[in-house]
């Protein structure tokens, strides 16, 4: 079964980017551009993983994160690809939870996604 991601970022060349690069890795892929999208997205598509920037239009990652956890009755992994990575605050940093800088390069974006989805199959943890 393949993996499915939902990546949301408010850019659209990086959300382009996201899709290139992980539907080439196997994953499939959806995204949204903004917090009210996301969580839409989130219920229709039920995604594995989650890539999420932190600073979007209409809530910010923060709110995405906790309402998609809320939603989703499941702890999803989440990788957050940030401008700001200080900004993530220190309490949903988690197992199943990462924090990368932008610009992240395709190497580093696939180690932390494949070793989040992977260390957090279901059964595990």
């Amino acid at each position: 079964m393949a993996k499915k991601m939902l990546a949301i970022d408010d850019d659209s060349g990086t959300r382009e980017f996201y899709t290139s690069v992980f539907e080439d890795a196997g994953f499939v892929v959806r995204t949204a551009a903004d917090a009210t999208a996301a969580i839409i997205t989130c219920e229709d598509f039920n995604p594995d993983i989650l890539l999420l920037d932190w600073d979007m239009p209409g809530g910010g990652g923060s709110m995405v994160f906790e309402k998609i956890c809320t939603l989703v009755g499941k702890k999803i992994p989440v990788l957050f690809v940030t401008g700001a990575p200080g900004k993530v605050a220190v309490d949903i940093l988690a197992s199943r939870v990462s924090v990368l800088k932008k610009p992240a390069n395709i190497d580093t974006l696939l180690a932390h996604v494949n070793y989040l989805f992977e260390s957090h199959l279901p059964g595990q943890n």
